[in-house]
């Protein structure tokens, strides 16, 4: 090999190879300083790139987790102040029932009156004070609001809180049903209703079905109002049926209590004391004391009007039948001349039906038994309108229509100036209630699907910095194994150098022999 003096070859060889391992050493150095594999573009093009969209996923689960905090911050202070509604409503309840009462006095309905009033105030106040961060929450104005839940733009989800404001709460479309009665003037005592079964009622489009015995009526008790409201639940379509009291009302006449010796009233199958009751105020008290002496039996109770002299009323709180029969026994039959020992017998059957508005005819003459049964009512009830159908019959007031949701049952309306207003008053808090209830469970709904969302974004952010850390960040025992090969071969490579740079001293030598 030739001697040169310009161009040190060996030496620009170890030049180079001592800036490489120099390159590796730094780039050691920079990875355990910083602790990341990939501190720029060159280090690592493809693993740069997937880097990067992991950290954009992963800031955008640390702003989303924000996200998620002010809105479960939210719906908490909308469940809150829907808890204290629910609780002014609980107490607007107890004083409407108190209220409904008719025998409180007028000082005591005018008090009920002004705190009644007072509540409603307090809640219409709370409505409009339930607000974040400005924005009203149950006014109805939160509606269909977007929350960010995710890193990517599709990764939302909309929430919705009802409408809670006095004049909306406790809004439902309602209907009751017809009021059914049927007259027996035969010696039989049987009564049936024979009104089109239920299984032709269509409600919201979905047929109900058949009806089964309701356990305490004694006549027709798959025809009662208890039937009909547990067929009409048991369907589970969206609409609440609920079972009234079964009231008749035997109105200005004390006709009817004139019974004599062998003539027998049955409320409910259960016969009513036997004694004179005299076509008389008295008489009449006395038939109510021995109506109500059987109350266990029948479930029927009696009340006088507001004065005897105007009649009374029959009630069935829980909504059964109420069949009423009149029977003669031994000679004796119902039409027979209001004259002799007889006395009171023909008048006594007109009397009783007529005043409860039932006309049979007054041929009885050869009766010996006169019946007639009433089918209590019930009330359908929904937070949205509902189509109704009964092919051939009456049961809801016609063959057809439509129940739309009214506000007149919403809780502005509530009024308990009288006992009948407070009655209703407690349906409309019924209703007031339940749909607080309903709001609050939605509202517990979506703060528990925010719960699920926001473990699901820690579960990702969790594996997706797992994955963004094996790819940027530096694996320190690796790392150092290499610095530490780098420095021993800078070591060497300087010694090769320095030898390197000696090596045009040999062509000198040669000069110096000349």
């Amino acid at each position: 090999m030739g001697l040169r003096i310009n161009t040190n070859v060996q030496a620009l060889l170890g030049q180079h190879k001592l800036q490489q391992t120099s390159k590796k050493l730094y780039s050691s150095l920079e990875r355990l300083s910083t602790g990341l594999r990939i501190n720029n573009g060159r280090d690592d093009v493809v693993g740069l790139l997937k880097s990067e969209s992991l950290r954009t996923q992963i800031r955008g689960i640390a702003a989303t987790e924000t996200n998620l905090s002010n809105a479960q911050s939210l719906l908490g202070i909308a469940e809150g102040s829907l808890a204290q509604l629910t609780e002014i409503g609980q107490s607007l309840r107890e004083k409407a029932l108190l209220a409904s009462d008719a025998s409180i006095s007028s000082a005591d309905r005018t008090n009920l009156t002004t705190a009644i009033s007072d509540l409603k105030s307090e809640y219409s106040r709370l409505v409009l004070a339930t607000e974040f961060d400005g924005v009203k929450l149950l006014t109805g104005n939160f509606s269909a609001k977007t929350f960010q839940v995710g890193p990517n733009a599709t990764d939302s989800l909309s929430l919705t809180i009802s409408d809670s404001t006095a004049g909306i709460i406790g809004s439902a479309a309602v209907l009751t049903s017809s009021t059914f009665t049927h007259t027996v003037l035969t010696a039989s005592t049987s009564t049936t209703f024979n009104f089109t079964d239920i299984s032709s009622l269509s409600l919201g489009g979905n047929s109900i079905g058949s009806t089964s015995a309701d356990g305490v009526s004694n006549t027709e008790s798959d025809e009662s109002a208890i039937s009909y409201v547990n067929a009409i639940n048991s369907a589970n379509i969206g609409v609440t049926a609920s079972v009234l009291s079964n009231v008749i009302t035997f109105s200005n006449t004390t006709s009817g209590a004139d019974l004599k010796s062998g003539q027998t009233l049955k409320i409910n199958g259960t016969a009513v004391a036997s004694a004179n009751y005299s076509n008389s105020a008295t008489g009449l008290t006395n038939l109510i004391s021995a109506i109500n002496a059987i109350t266990a039996q029948t479930g029927v109770t009696a009340t006088a009007r507001t004065a005897v002299s105007d009649g009374f009323i029959l009630n069935a709180a829980d909504g059964r039948n109420i069949d009423v029969t009149l029977q003669v026994s031994g000679s004796q039959v119902l039409g027979q001349a209001d004259s002799g020992a007889y006395s009171g017998v023909y008048t006594s059957v007109l009397g009783l039906f007529s005043a409860a508005g039932i006309s049979g005819g007054t041929d009885v003459s050869a009766a010996a038994y006169i019946g007639f049964a009433q089918r209590g009512t019930f009330r359908l009830t929904s937070d949205t309108s509902f189509n109704y159908s009964a092919s051939g019959a009456t049961l809801l007031g016609a063959s057809s229509g439509t129940s739309a949701v009214s506000s007149s049952y919403a809780l502005n309306q509530l009024d308990v100036s009288s006992s009948a207003n407070a009655t209703t008053g407690v349906f409309i808090l019924d209703n007031v209630i339940r749909q607080l209830q309903k709001r609050r469970a939605e509202i517990g709904s979506k703060s528990n699907r925010l719960d699920v969302a926001l473990a699901e974004l820690q579960t990702r952010d969790e594996n997706l910095q797992s994955a963004e850390s094996k790819i940027r960040d530096t694996d320190i025992a690796s790392e150092t194994a290499k610095l530490t090969q780098a420095q021993i071969l800078q070591q060497a490579g300087v010694s090769v150098l320095a030898r390197a740079n000696n090596l045009p001293q040999i062509a000198l030598t040669l000069l110096q022999q000349q």
